[in-house]
């Protein structure tokens, strides 16, 4: 973007040419168009950085930007008129930044504020360009800055929905694949059952992140090369064939790994096959696109159109009221973070006297997908005779910590994934223990016909009182008026099986839970 072109001077609004360099305007109009997005980054960093499936979101800000280079550069020597309401939509949406900004900062794993966030800052961006260019400049540029979208995280429900309904897909092709080979297989929800072991198909193995990759590599080459609407979305159709075909092979190699080598080295071979097949679905796509779009249609050399200033003051409020933003909420958040908050922890007291007790071991494979820092679990029978197993898992809080996964990985996700089909779900109970009270949610889930009933809860570290509110819409704005983020959070989890109903499996939990918990300080 140039605000001040080379060689312009003012014809009635509108910059021609006149002599270039530094001027104070400029320097705001930058720094009140960079502010927002390095808020935005800011906020999508924690996602690219520790999850998986969002790795590839580092490339989109390069890529993004030079979209927006070839688009802006394609625009050359044409005049660009004052956008009608622009300098109104302009201090509306900045205006609304800072809400969203503020409750963000609280609530991390909330897809709500951040996605508003999102939202508000292309908006905002798309208002200060029709107040420099007019609104058909806005629509020139749509694509290269609606790209961040291809980057920001899902909202729960629907990413889980994906990951499951990719998962069970790529489970039950796999094994329609296997039988062609001769080889015996059975899919049990999202697992693939072997003579020598099971292969489960995570996040990582579903396609969702090869999708996700691909479909951002599909837009960005669509864009780059100008195709035609037809050709973009046959980009983006290969992309979804190229993830789901390539992941089945990826899970035939697994398979015939894990059959002739057994599980010793199958994480090796795990990451190798989809390292492999993400860099040749990257190859094919390329060689696609340049067959049907040919080269690049701009190189980047033209000057850039001419633009209307910014007013000063304007551009100063935008930048002051950004910078206010960011040190006003860092400076909120930290004086209540330097007050010793109520912080109690879940202390467990396992039933080691019982003869039936067995400690598990999370393996490192559940550790990576659910980010957790620290976790334990045990299984044991009562003396009725019914099965119990009680999991706790810590997500660290902290700026690195990865409290914000903990609502990622809930039994109605995870036990269905595992085989065990989801019957009912029982609404939630207050529950008194030892130090304080704990909400839990109980699930019936089935396994080989009996029911299994699952009471889950999630506490936070910071507050006593947090677990009841976690069932509340106003949860994150009340985090936020508090001054708490980057807690800690511990997921409970009990599993029992052998009882015949609900009503017996509650009875019991009530009796017994609180000798297994209590809060501590």
């Amino acid at each position: 973007m140039a605000i001040d072109n080379p060689q312009t001077e003012f014809e009635g609004d509108v910059l021609t040419r006149q002599p270039s360099g530094f001027s104070i305007n400029s320097a705001l109009t930058w720094a009140a168009v960079i502010l927002p997005w390095g808020m935005l980054v800011a906020y999508l960093h924690v996602f690219w950085t520790y999850s998986p499936q969002y790795q590839y979101g580092w490339l989109v800000v390069p890529l993004g930007l030079r979209l927006f280079y070839l688009r802006w550069h394609s625009l050359a020597g044409r005049t660009r008129t004052h956008g009608i309401g622009a300098s109104g939509a302009t201090v509306l949406f900045a205006s609304l930044i800072v809400p969203f900004w503020f409750i963000r900062q609280a609530t991390t794993h909330w897809s709500v504020p951040g996605y508003g966030l999102t939202v508000l800052v292309v908006a905002y961006t798309f208002a200060i360009l029709a107040l420099m260019g007019g609104w058909k400049l806005t629509r020139q540029m749509a694509i290269p800055i609606l790209f961040i979208f291809c980057a920001v995280k899902l909202p729960l429900t629907p990413e889980q929905w994906m990951i499951q309904s990719l998962s069970r897909f790529v489970a039950g092709a796999s094994v329609e694949v296997l039988h062609l080979f001769g080889i015996p297989a059975v899919n049990s929800g999202n697992l693939v059952l072997l003579s020598k072991g099971i292969i489960g198909i995570s996040e990582a193995c579903s396609g969702i992140n090869s999708l996700q990759s691909l479909f951002m590599v599909a837009l960005f080459l669509g864009e780059e090369r100008r195709m035609r609407i037809a050709l973009r979305l046959s980009m983006v159709g290969l992309g979804v064939a190229l993830s789901l075909g390539f992941n089945i092979v990826r899970i035939l190699i697994l398979s015939l790994v894990c059959l002739y080598n057994g599980m010793t080295n199958f994480e090796q071979w795990h990451d190798s096959a989809g390292w492999s097949i993400l860099l040749l679905s990257l190859g094919l796509m390329i060689f696609v696109a340049n067959e049907l779009g040919g080269k690049v249609k701009s190189d980047g050399k033209g000057p850039p159109p001419a633009l209307r200033k910014v007013p000063t003051w304007m551009a100063a409020a935008l930048t002051a009221g950004f910078l206010i933003t960011i040190v006003g909420s860092e400076y909120w958040y930290q004086i209540h973070d330097a007050k010793t908050p109520d912080s109690r922890h879940m202390e467990i007291r396992w039933p080691t006297t019982k003869p039936s007790f067995t400690a598990i071991e999370i393996p490192n494979r559940v550790r990576d997908i659910t980010l957790c820092t620290d976790g334990q679990s045990g299984r044991w029978t009562e003396d009725d005779g019914t099965e119990w197993t009680l999991s706790l898992l810590k997500f660290g809080g902290g700026v690195k910590g990865t409290s914000q996964w903990a609502p990622m990985h809930t039994p109605d996700i995870c036990f269905p994934s595992a085989g065990m089909p989801l019957r009912q779900t029982y609404p939630p109970a207050k529950y008194n223990i030892p130090g304080g009270q704990l909400v839990f949610q109980c699930w019936e889930f089935a396994r080989s016909g009996s029911p299994v009933f699952v009471f889950y809860c999630r506490h936070n570290e910071g507050n006593p009182d947090l677990s009841e509110a976690f069932l509340q819409d106003t949860f994150g704005v009340n985090r936020a008026l508090q001054g708490q983020r980057n807690l800690g959070q511990q997921t409970i989890e009990f599993a029992i099986n052998g009882y015949g109903d609900y009503q017996k499996a509650l009875k019991s939990f009530k009796e017994r839970m609180p000798g297994f918990l209590s809060l501590k300080k």
